[in-house]
C-alpha cells in the first residue's frame, strides 16, 4: 500500500495503482467528465496512461455535476 493525498485527504491505495488511469478506475470515475490535477499540475487526458503516481503525491479529481 502507498499513501497519496486524494482531494485533500490522505488515503492508502494498492501499490499496483501506478498511473492516473489506474487511480481513475480504482475510484470508479472512468464514466465521468473529469479533470485530474497531480501535484498542482492539470494532467492532459492523453497522458493519463503515462503519468505515474508516487507515494505522497497530491491528486485532485474534479468532476462536473449537472442540475438545475
Amino acid at each position: 500500500m502507498v499513501k497519496v493525498r486524494v482531494n485533500g485527504q490522505i488515503v492508502q491505495v494498492p501499490d499496483t495503482l501506478g498511473t492516473i488511469t489506474d487511480m481513475v478506475n480504482h475510484f470508479s470515475l472512468s464514466d465521468r467528465i473529469l479533470i485530474v490535477e497531480v501535484n498542482g499540475v492539470i494532467a492532459e487526458k492523453q497522458d493519463y496512461d503515462s503519468t505515474t503516481i508516487k507515494e505522497l503525491d497530491s491528486i485532485e479529481f474534479v468532476h462536473f455535476v449537472g442540475g438545475g
